[in-house]
C-alpha cells in the first residue's frame, strides 16, 4: 500500500512539473526583469510573488465586483498598512527575526479582517473559494 501511495505522489509530482517545464522556454531571457525598485510585481494568485496593492485591488474589483466604496476603504487599509509591510520586507525574507515573523502573520491577518468587514457575505464567499486551502487545512479530498 505505502508504495502504490508512493508511487502515485511521485506521478502527480511529474504531472504537475511537466507542463511547467514544457512552457519554461516560451518567454525570452530577460523578458520580464524585476522592478528596480524592489517592488513586488503584480503576478496574480498562485505564480509565487505577491501582488503589490494597486494589482490586488484590481483583482478583488474585477472577481468579486467592488463598488466604488469598497475600493477606496480597501484601497485607504493597504495604503495604511504599506509602510509596516516595507519595513519588515525590506530586510530580506532570510533576515527576519521570529518577531518579525510574527508581525508580519499579525499584519496580514489584521489587514484580511479589516478587508472582510468591508465585503458582503457573496464576496466573502466568493474570496474564500478563490483562496487555496492554507498551511494545515485539509484540502479537497485528502483524507484523514
Amino acid at each position: 500500500m505505502k508504495s502504490l501511495k508512493l508511487t502515485l505522489s511521485i506521478a502527480t509530482a511529474v504531472l504537475f512539473a511537466l507542463p511547467s517545464t514544457t512552457f519554461a522556454e516560451e518567454s525570452p531571457a530577460g523578458a520580464n526583469p524585476p522592478p528596480a525598485d524592489g517592488a513586488a510585481r503584480p503576478a496574480g494568485p498562485g505564480h509565487g510573488r505577491r501582488m503589490d496593492p494597486e494589482a490586488r485591488l484590481k483583482f478583488m474589483t474585477e472577481k468579486l465586483g467592488l463598488d466604488a466604496d469598497q475600493q477606496a476603504k480597501i484601497k485607504a487599509i493597504y495604503e495604511k498598512n504599506a509602510p509596516k509591510f516595507k519595513e519588515l520586507m525590506a530586510k530580506g525574507r532570510e533576515s527576519l527575526t521570529d518577531a518579525d515573523k510574527t508581525a508580519m502573520r499579525d499584519l496580514f491577518k489584521s489587514q484580511a479582517e479589516e478587508v472582510a468587514a468591508i465585503l458582503t457575505p457573496e464576496q466573502k464567499e466568493k474570496l474564500k473559494e478563490m483562496r487555496p486551502p492554507g498551511r494545515g487545512e485539509a484540502k479537497p479530498g485528502d483524507a484523514k
